[in-house]
């Protein structure tokens, strides 16, 4: 195994023989549902699948010990991590961005569902049908805008795991060079209505959208959980 990598910080694992095993970053002190483990991004994303195919997907592979798609708050703690490791070794570094650049532009999928209600709070659905689905009822219905310009900071915390948007926008400044910006439903809807988030990292601006389409297919990232 050819290791571009310090001591600490983000690896780069490049297999000297490719059958070997796929090439990954391994991100250490990634804080997720209020444990910090450390965690393998793989540089080869899923095929281009909706959530439910994900879904399926994640229970397969979770079984046999594979990497596993993610939902929103986990693709944004290894993000977070990563940015915070970034001085620890630049080359790997610098490699991860990219990937996550790259990735993010493929307006990647992610298991993480938004249930708009026609009346009352709207529910967040994480893990979207998986052994490991988790809810939580927030409003998300509102304005879209910039992160630092919406009046209900709260409703990053349940999308996100965060609402510090000032480290929100260091991130999405490092791996997109521009702030983040949220896209959502404006106004309730008259029947209940199911959504998928989704990152875009595009010119301009750096997109959570909460308004995409559950049945269309786009890749996602696979990780690993390794402590």
């Amino acid at each position: 195994m050819e290791t571009e990598t310090k001591e600490s910080g983000i690896i780069y694992e490049s297999p000297v023989l490719t059958w070997q095993a796929e090439k990954r970053f391994v991100i250490p002190n990634v804080s997720y549902r209020g444990q910090t483990g450390t965690y393998r991004l793989f540089e080869n994303m899923t095929r281009a699948w909706n959530q439910e195919q994900l879904a399926e997907l994640y229970e397969t592979e979770k079984q046999k010990g594979n990497p596993i798609p993610t939902d929103a708050p986990l693709i944004w703690a290894i993000a977070t991590s990563a940015y915070n490791f970034r001085n620890q070794n630049p080359q790997a570094s610098e490699k991860l961005r990219q990937f996550l650049r790259q990735g993010m532009s493929e307006y990647p999928n992610t298991l993480t569902r938004i249930v708009y209600a026609p009346e009352g709070s709207d529910k967040i659905i994480h893990n979207y049908r998986t052994s490991d689905e988790y809810s939580i009822d927030e409003k998300v219905v509102g304005p879209d805008g910039w992160f630092s310009e919406i009046p209900d900071k709260k409703v990053l915390e349940s999308l996100l795991g965060t609402q510090d948007v000032s480290q929100i926008n260091q991130v999405s400044q490092w791996i997109n060079r521009t702030n983040s910006y949220l896209w959502r439903l404006n106004s309730k809807p008259k029947e209940k209505d199911e959504r998928v988030a989704r990152f875009v990292a595009g010119d301009g601006r750096f997109v959570l959208g909460c308004g995409r389409d559950p049945l269309a297919g786009y890749p996602a990232f696979r990780v690993l959980k390794v402590d």
